[in-house]
Parts: structure tokens; sequence; C-alpha cells
């Protein structure tokens, strides 16, 4: 008897599976667990029948044999199941902590060495396994994320190892050693995160007050360790805070100017046309993305000219339907939508009494559409352009709730791009897109003239 698809060792890690029951020979020689999703068909190697889920369980041999496998299914996960954890282990730590790569790590594409998304998978994961107080973090994180996907209340799992981790905070917090511990900060970003995700304010200042008390006895964002990820986490944290509950950013991060920012616009035009052979539709959206890029140049280069005559220069045929091509292919359709969304926050022939009623609509019809998209394909091939389009939603909504829910929808694509390397660091994009047009939308600048 052989499996229809590889294991899952072997698909984690894209290598040739032979299928083999109960183990394949790879995980066979290697001596390492082998399981097969019990969802996953099976076939007989001399019978070409398939036999679906439905079908397992009116067998009940093979259906128990699946079955069997269910938990160590779970515990299936890159980087591999730990022999020991760090406090006494439960049945669903595996899955957690997959669920943290997965979410957090973005473990299930392949990412630059030097992104954060690389340093969650291989940095916080080292840490937590021989730190407790990091490792009921990153359950707590894990579970959290499971939980937000779900689209449930934290769940009794998740408040538990919140508890935990905030009860060896405390105790840590009481030695200066351990306080200064790199891991110390680390472990508080998801408890700040993930009340910013929930819109727990209170509980969010709370952890944001403790974490830049540490940052600034650390002596600011530069000096903390971890290779840069301490410091990129809490930017992050910072962002998300500041769009959760629509506030001021403070000094931490470029205030808001009339001169619009280029910085994701240019990344978009940068990608390689070599990636239209994964995304057909490619060269349209960098088209789109051309006459925003041509806005922004002329909006700072004629600066007697009124904004509503740069709109009708370089947007006017977003101010119509939308063409029947981008019906055809999701992400063209939601880069549309994001672009109606800029045109109608930047152009002040948009200003009627029902403005702001129109940018919840608007704002409301991307996000249902971005729910139907195939958020791993925005994050292989584009994910500047996925975060350009959630950012534009967020920054169009009244609802705390809306703005987090975009930030959250693109936050994998924003662990990808965020790098060390020497050129603009992306956050610093992203923050900047969003504000300049949150700012808009809020107060337009004295140069608009709206035509009687």
């Amino acid at each position: 008897m052989v499996m229809l698809v590889a294991c899952e060792p072997c698909r984690q890690r894209k290598r040739k599976c032979d299928r083999g029951i109960p183990s394949c020979s790879l995980c066979t020689h290697r001596s390492r667990p082998c399981f097969y999703p019990p969802h996953r068909a099976i076939k007989e190697q001399d019978d070409s029948r398939v036999l679906s889920l439905s079908v397992l369980g009116q067998g009940s041999a093979l259906w128990e044999m699946t079955a069997s496998h269910l938990y160590d299914t779970w515990a299936i996960q890159s980087p591999d199941v730990p022999a020991s954890y760090p406090v006494s282990p439960r049945w669903y730590m595996p899955r957690l902590i997959k669920h943290f790569c997965e979410g957090l790590g973005v473990s299930r594409l392949p990412v630059e060495a030097n992104s954060t998304a690389y340093q969650i998978q291989t940095l916080w994961v080292q840490g937590a396994l021989s730190d407790p107080c990091l490792f009921h973090a990153t359950l707590y994180a894990g579970s959290s994320h499971f939980d937000l996907l779900r689209g449930e209340k934290p769940s009794s799992i998740t408040l538990y190892h919140q508890s935990e981790a905030i009860r060896l905070l405390n105790k840590r917090l009481s030695s200066p050693v351990a306080a200064m511990d790199d891991r110390t900060l680390v472990a508080i970003t998801p408890l700040a995160l993930f009340a910013d995700l929930n819109g727990d304010q209170a509980a969010a200042d709370v952890h944001r007050a403790g974490l830049w008390k540490l940052v600034e006895m650390k002596g600011g964002l530069d000096k903390l360790g971890y290779d840069g990820l301490t410091s990129a986490l809490v930017q992050m944290n910072t962002i998300i805070y500041n769009i959760a509950f629509d506030l001021e950013p403070g000094p931490t991060f470029p205030q808001p100017l009339e001169t619009p920012p280029l910085g994701i616009e240019e990344r978009i035009l940068n990608i390689s046309p070599s990636d239209s052979a994964y995304l057909a539709t490619l060269p349209f959206i960098q088209n789109i993305f051309h006459d925003i890029h041509n806005f922004k140049v002329d909006f700072t280069a004629h600066a007697d000219t009124s904004i509503d005559q740069l709109c009708y220069n370089h947007l006017q045929r977003y101010a119509t339907a939308i063409p029947k091509e981008a019906f055809e292919d999701a992400p063209y359709y939601c880069c549309y939508l994001a672009v109606f969304i800029f045109r109608t926050i930047v152009d002040p022939q948009s200003r009627s009494p029902g403005y702001f009623t129109k940018l919840d609509a608007l704002a409301s019809e991307l996000k249902a559409s971005l729910a139907l998209t195939d958020a791993e394909l925005w994050i292989r091939r584009i994910p500047a352009v996925f975060t350009w389009v959630c950012l534009t939603g967020a920054a169009a909504a009244s609802d705390s709730r809306a703005r987090t829910w975009f930030y959250f929808q693109q936050a994998s694509a924003v662990r990808v791009l965020t790098v060390r390397s020497g050129g603009p660091p992306f956050l610093d994009d992203l923050w900047a897109h969003f504000r300049w047009l949150r700012t808009l939308r809020l107060n337009l600048p004295t140069r608009c003239v709206v035509a009687d």
C-alpha cells in the first residue's frame, strides 16, 4: 500500500518520497517519524481505485490506521519537533509551534536568509526552546494566530500561555540582568501585538510601555540584539498599534510630509518582468502603479497644480467602472479596486457629504475580495503589491477592526520584505504610505481646488 502524495516530512523539505506505508524509505533511512495527513487519499499498489475520506469512514480498519496518525500529523513541522521543551510538554505544543512558524515565520514559503521571517524561524525558535518565558510567549503567539484565523475569541490554551508568559516576564523584570536580555523584549512583542489585533488598547498600552522602557534602558533601537530581529519586532508593533487605534506615531517613525512617499511604488515597479511567467497580469498591475507613481511625482514637481487636475491627468480612468479583464484575475481586480480607493481619497472631487460612507463601503468591498484570494500567491510573487493594497484599504476604513484585518492579512508580506540591507527599510515605506493616505483622508491639503 502506498499513499497518493508525499509524507509530511518529505513534503516540508521538498524531497522525493516513495510514499511507503507505514514509513517511506527516506524517513526510515533518516530514523525520523513518517506520517501522512488523514485527509489525503490512499490507494492499493495493485489497484487504481482512489478512496476518499468518506470511503475511508466506511472501512474501519483503514480509517483506524489513518486516524492513528492524527496527533503525529499535527506534530509535523519545520523545524523538527524537539525531543524536549523548556517546560512540561503538553499534547498540543507541536501544533502551536507549527502555527507559529507558518503564521509568523512564513515557513510554508521560501524566504531570504536576511529577512525577519527567517529570523523568526531560526533565532526566535532557537531562543524559545531554551527559555521558558519566550517559549510560553511563542505558544501564546501560535495559539492567538490560530484563534484569529478561525475568527474565535482567545481559547483557554491561549489564555493559559498568556498568563504564564506574563508571570515569567514579571519575574524576569525583577532582575536587572534578565530584564536586559533580548529574549525578554522578544517575549513582550507577541503580548503587545495580539493585544493590538484583538482591539484591547488598555493591555496594548501596558505592554508597549514596558517594551519601550526596556528599549530606552538598552540605549535605543539600534542597540538591540538578535541580529536586528528585536528592533524590527518593536517597530512592527508600533505600526500596528497606531493603525489599529488610529493614533499619531510619535518620534519613532518619520512624520507624514506634504511630499507623497514613493517607496512601495518603486519596489513594485522594480519587480522582475520574468515573474509574469507566474502571474500573467503582472504587466497590467505594474501599469497601474506607473500611473500612481507618475501622479505622486507630479504632485511633488508641480506644486502650483491643483490635486484635482493631477487626478484628471493620471487617474481619470480609475474613476469609471472596473474593466472586464480585471474580473478575470483576483490580484488584478483587487489592485484596481485599491487604486479606485486611492483616487477617492486624494481627489477633491470625491468630497461629497457621503464621502466617508463611500470609503467605508469601498474598503468593505476590498476586504471581501481579498478574503477570496490566495494570500500565498501574493506573498510569493508580489508581496509589495499585497502590502500596498491592504494598507490602502486600512487607510480608507473608519472601523478599527477593519484596519486591523487589513494589516493582519498582509503581515506575512511585511516579515518577508523586512530585510537587513543597505536600502530603505520596508517598514518606513509601509508606514509612510499608510500615514500619507490616512492624513489626506481626514484633511485635504490647502492646494486642493475643488471645481464648482
